[in-house]
């Protein structure tokens, strides 16, 4: 089992998760359940680290993406948000989630590494947010 995982792993996993998360994308229902699954997930983890605060706005940027309420990003960014939620969620990791501690290695490495490729489109999002609310 292997107990380092790099950014290096963290962008093949990435891109190994990309061609589902097309296929995904092509059905909202299935979108949606993912994001759903990301949530769920989230509650359940043991603790919370800067790793994981931006799930709920990747989350968040697909759901208005599929709804049709935010179009302003390029569909390669949800992409990558998707495909890293779904590693995420995925019961197949590299890592296996219930090892203490380096357990979500894997995991918060692959978001890391989609929350760079995204990052600014992100911000975008997070100000049209904003934007909404007021």
């Amino acid at each position: 089992m292997k107990q380092k995982f790099t950014k290096k792993d963290g962008e093949k996993a990435l891109n190994n998760s990309k061609k589902q998360a097309e296929a995904t994308l092509k059905d909202k229902k299935k979108t949606l359940h993912v994001l759903d699954d990301a949530m769920k997930k989230m509650g359940e983890l043991p603790m919370i680290g800067d790793a994981f605060k931006d799930i709920p706005t990747l989350c968040d940027v697909i759901r208005d993406y599929v709804k049709g309420n935010y179009k302003e990003i390029p569909v390669a960014s949800i992409i990558a948000a998707l495909a890293a939620l779904i590693y995420f969620v995925s019961p197949v990791d590299v890592i296996p989630d219930f090892i203490p501690v380096i357990g979500y290695l894997d995991d918060a490495t692959v978001i890391a590494v989609a929350l760079q490729f995204i990052h600014s489109d992100l911000e975008e999002y997070r100000k049209w947010k904003e934007e909404q609310q007021e």
